[in-house]
C-alpha cells in the first residue's frame, strides 16, 4: 500500500505544508513577522532557504524531524484543549436544573473525550504518520472499555485475529471516530460483550461491530432512523466513499462500516 498524503495547517500568519513525496526535499514554515499571534508555535520555525548553504544546515533527515516534532505539538495541545472542553461541559451540566439540558451536556461531554482519546492513542507513542492499525484500534478498545464499563464489568470489547496493516493517520482518526460511535451505540443499546473486525479489502477498511443484543428492526435506515452517533458513522462513511450497512436479518447487532481512505 503506498500513501501520498497532503497535509496543511493554515492559521494567521503561517502556513505549514508538506507532502509525502515532497516532505525529504522541501519544508517551508513561514510565520509573519507583524503577526501577533505568530508565537503561538512554542518551537522555533524558520523559512527553509533553497540555497546550498542552508541545505548544508538542515539535512532532510533534520527537517524531517523538526515537522514531525511540531505535527505532534500541535496534536497534543488539541488533545489539551478538547479536554478543556469536555470538562466545561461537565461543569455546566452539574449546575444545571433541567435534567434535559444535563443529559445534552453530558453525552456532548462524553463525544468531545472519545476524540481526545483518538489523538491520544495517535501522538503520544511518537508516531505521526503511518501505524499499525490493529494495535491502534485494541489500544482505543481498551481506553473505550474502561471509559464506558469499567474496570469491574464482565462485558468485553474484542478485537477479531485478523491480518497487520499500517494506515495513514488522517485515516486513522476517521477510523477511531467511526469505531467510538459504534461501539459507544452497541454498550448502551444491547447486552453481551462487542467484537469488532477489522480488515483491507482491495482499497477500503472494513469494520464491523457486532454485538449480543435483540438487533434493528427491519427497515431500519441509520441517515433516517438513528440517533446522532450513528448518522456521525454513517456520515464518516459516505463522505469517504464508503457506506454504513446495518444487517437487520442477523437476529443480534451488526454494523458494518466501509471507508475509502
Amino acid at each position: 500500500m503506498q500513501y501520498n498524503r497532503i497535509c496543511s495547517v493554515h492559521g494567521p500568519g503561517n502556513t505549514v505544508s508538506a507532502s509525502s513525496d515532497e516532505a525529504t526535499d522541501r519544508h517551508r514554515v513561514t510565520p509573519a513577522a507583524s503577526s501577533p499571534r505568530a508565537s503561538f508555535f512554542p518551537f522555533a520555525m524558520k523559512p527553509v532557504s533553497d540555497s546550498p548553504a542552508d541545505s548544508r544546515k538542515d539535512s532532510p533527515q533534520e527537517i524531517s524531524s523538526i515537522q514531525a516534532l511540531q505535527i505532534r505539538e500541535l496534536h497534543h495541545r488539541t488533545r489539551n484543549s478538547l479536554h478543556l472542553i469536555a470538562c466545561t461541559l461537565q461543569l455546566q451540566s452539574r449546575q444545571s436544573s433541567n435534567a434535559e439540558a444535563r443529559h445534552a451536556l453530558d453525552v456532548a461531554a462524553r463525544r468531545i473525550n472519545s476524540v481526545a482519546r483518538i489523538h491520544e492513542h495517535l501522538y503520544d507513542n511518537g508516531q505521526c504518520d503511518y501505524q499499525p492499525a490493529r494495535d491502534y484500534l485494541s489500544s482505543l478498545l481498551q481506553d473505550l472499555h474502561h471509559a464506558l464499563l469499567g474496570p469491574g464489568s464482565a462485558r468485553m470489547l474484542c478485537l477479531a485475529p485478523g491480518e497487520a496493516f499500517v494506515l495513514d493517520s488522517d485515516t486513522l482518526v476517521s477510523l477511531g471516530s467511526i469505531v467510538a460511535e459504534l461501539v459507544t451505540n452497541a454498550v448502551k443499546y444491547s447486552r453481551g460483550n462487542v467484537n469488532v473486525t477489522l480488515a483491507w479489502q482491495t482499497g477500503q477498511l472494513e469494520v464491523v461491530v457486532d454485538d449480543e443484543g435483540s438487533g434493528f428492526p427491519a427497515g431500519f435506515d441509520p441517515a433516517r432512523d438513528a440517533g446522532f452517533g450513528l448518522r456521525l458513522a454513517h456520515h464518516l462513511c459516505t463522505g469517504s466513499g464508503g457506506t454504513l450497512t446495518i444487517d437487520t436479518s442477523a437476529g443480534h447487532g451488526s454494523i458494518k462500516a466501509v471507508l475509502v481512505p
